[in-house]
């Protein structure tokens, strides 16, 4: 069986309440600014974090979860904008051309 996750990109604005300790940042939660507060999105485990440089521009990047889905924040450090996605995840099952 073969397993796909690939990350869909909104283009809702978003904001994101970040602690920034000893240099570094940990996101705790995040929310499009046209919803309600009620419909925050709270971090519960940053799966991951890693950094690329688009053109000379560093982007920071963090796969994180609430619990039931995951999601792909990312900071551009230019303009210090958000960006995120949802990680959409498809499975599909053995071939049979054997």
């Amino acid at each position: 069986m073969a397993t796909i996750v690939q990350t869909k990109k909104s283009d809702a604005n978003i904001r994101v309440a970040l602690i920034i300790a000893q240099g570094k940042i940990k996101p705790i939660w995040f929310e499009e600014t046209t919803r309600r507060a009620q419909d925050r999105i709270f971090i519960k485990e940053i799966c991951y974090k890693w950094t690329h440089m688009e053109g000379v521009v560093k982007i920071i990047n963090f796969a994180v979860s609430d619990g039931e889905n995951t999601y792909r924040l990312s900071l551009n450090t230019k303009d210090f904008t958000w960006e995120y996605g949802i990680a959409e995840e498809y499975t599909f099952p053995p071939s049979s051309d054997r």
